[in-house]
Order: structure tokens, then sequence, then C-alpha cells
């Protein structure tokens, strides 16, 4: 599973705010793989949520999110991974967030750092 959502650059040349791909799978032990890049933001969300609802819906119940391509996050995908983590909680499932680089894994420290609830695992980058 691959998706894309095309916007412009400054140059008005066609680039991508979305891009993630479905990583390698483990039905044995419902472990899922999906490395997100570009921007998780409001216009991305959306997607990013549906891709996750389809994991969650075939019974993956070990989402692992690599976010090494992930260039800005914004509190709607804060949002998004704590709405999946809430919703793995009862099925004893996790959701671990890895190799965030940049902005992107300075926000995650803040956010773990503060006395906020936020339920993923965040993994540093290697």
């Amino acid at each position: 599973m691959a998706s894309t959502t095309p916007t412009l650059d400054t140059d008005g040349e066609p680039t991508s705010i979305l891009g993630s791909t479905l990583g390698p799978t483990d039905d044995v032990h419902h472990v899922a793989s999906l490395r997100i890049r570009g921007a998780l933001c409001a216009a991305t969300a959306p997607e990013h949520a549906r891709q996750l609802e389809e994991l969650l819906a075939q019974g993956y119940t070990d989402v692992r999110v690599d976010l090494e391509g992930l260039l800005l996050c914004t509190s709607d995908g804060l949002d998004l991974w704590d709405e999946v983590q809430h919703r793995l909680d009862p099925l004893d499932g996790h959701l671990t967030l890895s190799g965030a680089t940049g902005v992107v894994r300075r926000v995650l420290q803040v956010v773990t750092d503060s006395p906020m609830h936020f339920c993923p695992t965040v993994v540093a980058a290697a």
C-alpha cells in the first residue's frame, strides 16, 4: 500500500506532501510496519488515518511507524497517533514511532516530556 498526495513546491513543481509505504507485515504476531514521509498535517492526516484504520481492521495490533522521512508533524499527527494507540489499548496492542529526525524528533521529545497524555512509544533514531 503506497499513496501520495500531490502539491506544488515553491517553484511551482509538483511534489508530494504525503507519502507512505506499507512495510513488512507479520500476520502471526499481528505486526505491521508503515513508513511515513513528507508532512503529517491537516491535509494529510485523514489519508494516514484511513491507512492505519485498514491495518487495525485487518487485525494488526503491533503497528510500527518509521518517521525517518517525515519533515513536518503538526498536532493533527499527534492526535492521529494518540487515537490509534487508544484504539489499540483494549487489544493489548501498541503503536511505536521510530526514526524521527529534525523538527519532528523535537516535537516528539517535547510532547513525551510534557505532563499531557501521549501513548505511543517513541524510539530514537539509530
